[in-house]
Order: structure tokens, then C-alpha cells, then sequence
């Protein structure tokens, strides 16, 4: 508990120094890393290319979300315009499965309306991963396999597949 009191403090750091430090530390963890999952996707849109390669590298490697962090995650979603913390947050509640669900509503609307491809993909990646707990967001799954470019037509197409629909 005191490495993620310590992970949390160095993350928060107002020097680029510490939190890359910080980042290097937990991406280098053979455990799972918890009580961070949201402090490093707000990291992944840093002003700092460093800080956002580790923090992406953090979220690939040692970080594991919780279900505590899903209403944050959500919002993160929701209201961050930056690509990469739209991702991230995604990838992150996607790792959730249904413990997830709540977090629906967010992933369909990231999925209709982010700018970023690779966000929208990874929010129906998300989707599908939640599964019959996402029945409500097939009707934003096909209005986007209708008008999406391939590879995300492909992956909504799949993820209605996966969810199945509902009665």
C-alpha cells in the first residue's frame, strides 16, 4: 500500500522528472499495479512526449484497473478531448469486463463522437468485452458499422455479434 501512497505522490509531481520516474517505476512492476489506473490515463495526455510514452507504457504493462475506478474512467471519457486519455480510459474499463457496465452510456458516446479513431475503436473493443451487459448500446454500434471507416465497421459489426441482441 505505501508504493501506491508512494506511486500516487510521484505522479502528482509537478516536476516531468519525477513523474517519468514514477512511470518508469510501475511499467518495470511484475505485479499488478492498482490505486494509480486513473492518475496515469490522465498522465497519457500529459504535455510531455515523455510522459505520456510512460505513461502508455505503464497502462500496457503493470497497471490493472478496479471496479472502484470505473465512474472516473467513465468520466474521463466523457468530458477529456485528448485521443490518448480516451484510449486509454477505454482500454482500461474494456480490461474490466461487466464490471464495467456502468460505464456504457460513456463508451457508446465516445464511440459516435470522439475525434480520435483509435479511441472510437477501442470503446467498441470495450463494448464488446462488457458484452450482454452493453445490449443497450447495439442501436450506436450499428448507426456506427453503417457510416465508420473499415477497420471500425469491422469491429462494431463484431462487437453486435458479441453482445447479441437483445429481446
Amino acid at each position: 500500500m505505501s508504493a501506491n501512497i508512494d506511486w500516487a505522490t510521484g505522479l502528482a509531481s509537478n516536476s516531468v522528472d519525477q513523474r517519468v520516474a514514477t512511470l518508469r517505476k510501475i511499467s518495470h512492476q511484475e505485479d499488478a499495479v492498482t490505486g494509480v489506473t486513473v492518475q496515469c490515463v490522465q498522465l497519457a495526455g500529459d504535455s510531455d512526449d515523455d510522459v505520456r510514452m510512460w505513461a502508455a507504457e505503464a497502462l500496457s504493462q503493470a497497471v490493472t484497473p478496479t471496479p472502484a475506478d470505473v465512474d472516473s474512467l467513465a468520466e474521463l471519457l466523457l468530458h477529456s478531448e485528448d485521443g490518448e486519455i480516451g484510449y486509454w480510459a477505454a482500454t482500461m474499463l474494456g480490461r474490466l469486463k461487466m464490471e464495467a457496465a456502468t460505464a456504457v452510456d460513456a463508451l457508446q458516446s465516445c464511440v459516435l463522437n470522439s475525434m480520435y479513431l483509435p479511441a472510437r475503436e477501442r470503446a467498441v473493443w470495450a463494448l464488446a468485452e462488457i458484452g450482454p451487459a452493453a445490449a443497450n448500446a447495439i442501436e450506436s454500434l450499428e448507426k456506427a458499422a453503417e457510416a465508420a471507416p473499415p477497420r471500425l465497421k469491422r469491429l462494431a459489426k463484431e462487437a453486435i455479434k458479441t453482445i447479441g441482441k437483445a429481446a
